[in-house]
């Protein structure tokens, strides 16, 4: 918002740009030119929703419940890449509650577990007739009465684990790429040309025997492609495919179960970020986030979806944690910059995670984390989003925090204005001066078409005038701050003349 004085002098206006509360999505989509001046033209690792810039995201060491004590316990991890990390249900007979462990995958095939409510710190090596030799899926299953965790991918077959056992081999089962549990089946996607949806007998899915009275498949070919993601959502199972969405009704006999194909889609599903969100599944696509409500998908319009373009995000993943879509992802941001993971000599996976909240719609960008897997603990007295990643935090694992840093190290937060004339077309505007405050140090970055400069500004507990003396007809203000501790940065309010 501007407001002009009276004339100084000929053709001399003085105004000021007040950031009375920071807008809270970014906008890379529409012309700088058309934005509103307190938008963001790009932001990251800054969290805005309160009007001012404060903490983003970050990750710390995963800390557990210490079942003795009100306070938690750091995990030690063992010494090798975490690939996986879930959540394995039992119900205690001695307690009469269920009891969960915390599940990990190691990159050498090897299966580990730890307590979850617990006063150890050590994550232990569960016997196993062989290791693993490729990252599965898993999921939890009741079988004859015992809670079991099952285990598939399409190099290693079946496995299954029971509490105090050995995690052993299921006979007979599928090359399984993708499964859910349905009405006391697992249905699966099969590896190999990935269009046949396989689906275990009723009450027990290790036996995969093919017929009437069992299991069987189901074989999808069509112009929706191959078939990446199994859900099971709204008393159906839907079939996520390349190209489209196909719908299984399995209820009872496998006689009555049918097929109903939903829709096509011009660019590609990317099945592994299909997650279910309370009353609608979210997921990503090449070109942006969609919402499908069990008929129809539509794109989430969020403001950034340039992003999306030139990567491919075959490796991407997602949860849903307190009503917030949380995907982790690459982003093309092509400003030049190299943020956390994207200065890493080997290269990265992923350097994103996006958070949409579902209420609002509101976004926030959290760059330079390069996450391989996601995974939701909610459970009693523990509520929190753990992580596993690639590259140099391969052999930690992670739980999403709000303290902007990334295992003790600050994640650069920079919030960007777009290009303006301020509402004054050709006039040359002097940028006189930056009224800010903020508890910790950071950086004013001020461009126009003449000059690009930089300002220090020391943390204090009161507002501080920084001279800036800038002249341009277009002009960008930014951000940044990159130390540890809280952030809060509120109110700017920029001081110029306008003449010409």
């Amino acid at each position: 918002m501007f407001y002009p004085s009276l004339k100084l002098r000929k053709n001399v206006v003085s105004a000021k740009v007040n950031f009375t509360a920071f807008e809270k999505c970014m906008d890379t989509e529409t012309d700088e030119a058309l934005l509103p001046y307190k938008s963001a033209k790009m932001s990251y690792n800054f969290n805005v929703k309160k009007g001012a810039l404060t903490n983003g995201y970050g990750f710390k060491d995963l800390h557990l419940p210490n079942f003795h004590t009100d306070g938690e316990r750091m995990l030690w991890v063992p010494g090798e890449p975490i690939k996986r990390v879930w959540v394995y249900r039992y119900f205690n007979d001695t307690y009469q509650k269920f009891d969960p462990e915390l599940i990990c995958f190691g990159e050498s095939g090897q299966v580990y577990f730890c307590c979850i409510h617990d006063d150890s710190p050590y994550i232990l090596e569960i016997p196993q007739d062989e290791k693993l030799t490729a990252v599965p899926n898993a999921v939890n299953y009741n079988l004859n009465s015992v809670d079991t965790m099952i285990f598939t991918s399409q190099a290693d077959g079946m496995w299954k684990y029971v509490l105090n056992n050995s995690v052993t081999k299921v006979e007979g089962a599928p090359a399984i790429i993708s499964m859910c549990l349905h009405y006391e089946r697992l249905f699966a996607v099969v590896g190999g040309e990935r269009n046949r949806l396989a689906f275990s007998a009723n009450l027990d899915p290790t036996d995969w025997t093919e017929d009437l009275s069992s299991g069987g498949f189901i074989e999808m070919q069509d112009e929706r492609g191959r078939l990446t993601k199994v859900v099971s959502f709204n008393d159906y199972v839907y079939v996520f495919r390349e190209y489209g969405v196909s719908r299984v009704s399995a209820y009872g006999d496998q006689a009555d179960f049918s097929v109903s194909h939903l829709f096509v889609s011009s660019v590609k599903l990317y099945g592994d970020t299909v997650t279910v969100c309370g009353n609608k599944i979210l997921l990503l696509a090449r070109d942006g986030i969609h919402s499908f409500d069990g008929y129809s998908t539509k794109k989430l319009q969020l403001g950034f979806d340039e992003l999306f373009k030139g990567v491919e995000n075959d490796n991407a993943c997602s949860v849903c944690f307190k009503n917030k879509f949380l995907l982790a992802c690459k982003l093309n941001f092509n400003d030049g910059e190299q943020v956390g993971c994207e200065a890493y000599a080997k290269g990265y996976v992923n350097n994103a995670l996006i958070e949409v909240d579902l209420s609002t719609n509101e976004v926030s960008i959290t760059r330079g984390v390069d996450i391989a897997f996601l995974q939701v603990i909610d459970d009693q007295n523990v509520a929190k989003v753990a992580a596993c990643f690639n590259g140099e935090y391969s052999s930690r694992i992670g739980e999403l925090t709000e303290d902007g840093e990334l295992f003790g190290t600050p994640l650069v937060k920079r919030w960007f204005s777009p290009k303006s004339n301020l509402g004054y077309p050709t006039k040359v505007k002097h940028i006189k001066e930056c009224l800010i405050k903020t508890k910790n140090p950071c950086k004013i970055k001020i461009v126009t078409n003449k000059q690009t400069k930089e300002f220090n500004v020391k943390g204090s507990n009161i507002s501080q005038r920084i001279k800036l003396n800038m002249l341009g007809e277009q002009v960008q203000v930014g951000f940044e701050a990159s130390c540890s501790g809280e952030t809060y940065i509120s109110c700017p309010q920029i001081t110029l003349e306008i003449s010409g």
